[in-house]
C-alpha cells in the first residue's frame, strides 16, 4: 500500500518527497491531464536527482538568490533550490503541480517561496530573480521552442539539466547566448548560461 510521503536522500541530505502513486495525487495529476493540461509528469528521472544533489554540493551557485524554478513538475530540484536559496519561484504549465509542489516544499520546512503557474514564454518576470534553473524541460520540439523564447527575454544567469534527447541537443547548438558544461555524465548534461 504506497503512503503519501517517502524519505529521500540527496547526497548527505534528507527529505519528504510525495509519493506519486499515492491515489488522491495519481487522481489529481490525471484529473488535469484529462481536463486538456498538456503536461508530461514529473516522473523522478535520474537527471533530476543528479541535478539535485549537484545544486545542495554546490551552495555558491544558490546562496542568496532569488530563483526561478522552470516546468519544476512535483520539484524534487526545488527542493535543493529552496534549502540554498533566498527565495524561489515554482513555475509549471499544469496548476496542480504547483500546488503538489508547494505542499512538499511546505512538507520539508521551506516556506520561501511563491507559486508561478504558467507557460514560461508568458508568466511575469520578477524583476528580482537572479538565477532560472531548469531540469530534465527541453524533451520534445514544443519544450524546446519555450526554452528558446524564454532564454531570448530573461537575461539573468539560467543552469539546465537535461537527459541526452535529441530536442535537448538541438536546443543547444541553436544557442545565442554563451555556456558552459558545469557537469555531465551519460544521462545528464548540465550547462550554465550566465548573465547577459
Amino acid at each position: 500500500m504506497p503512503t503519501r510521503w517517502i524519505s529521500k536522500n540527496l547526497g548527505e541530505e534528507s527529505f519528504e518527497i510525495l509519493d506519486l502513486r499515492d491515489p488522491e495525487i495519481e487522481r489529481r495529476i490525471l484529473g488535469e491531464m484529462d481536463a486538456g493540461v498538456d503536461v508530461y509528469y514529473d516522473q523522478r528521472w535520474a537527471a533530476t536527482e543528479q541535478f539535485s544533489e549537484w545544486l545542495l554540493a554546490q551552495p555558491d551557485q544558490l546562496l542568496g538568490k532569488n530563483v526561478l524554478a522552470l516546468g519544476a513538475g512535483i520539484g524534487l530540484e526545488t527542493l535543493a533550490v529552496g534549502r540554498r536559496c533566498q527565495h524561489v519561484w515554482v513555475n509549471d504549465l499544469a496548476p496542480v503541480s504547483v500546488e503538489l509542489c508547494g505542499e512538499q516544499l511546505q512538507r520539508n520546512g521551506i516556506k520561501n517561496f511563491t507559486p508561478l503557474p504558467g507557460s514560461m514564454t508568458e508568466i511575469p518576470l520578477p524583476a528580482e530573480i537572479d538565477l532560472a534553473v531548469a531540469c530534465f524541460l527541453i524533451y520534445e520540439t514544443e519544450t524546446r521552442e519555450a526554452m528558446a523564447k524564454f532564454c531570448a527575454r530573461f537575461p539573468g544567469e539560467i543552469l539546465v539539466a537535461n537527459g541526452p534527447l535529441p530536442a535537448f541537443h538541438q536546443w543547444r547548438e541553436n544557442l545565442e547566448r554563451p555556456f558552459e558544461i558545469v557537469f555531465e555524465d551519460d544521462s545528464v548534461q548540465a550547462l550554465r548560461l550566465p548573465p547577459r
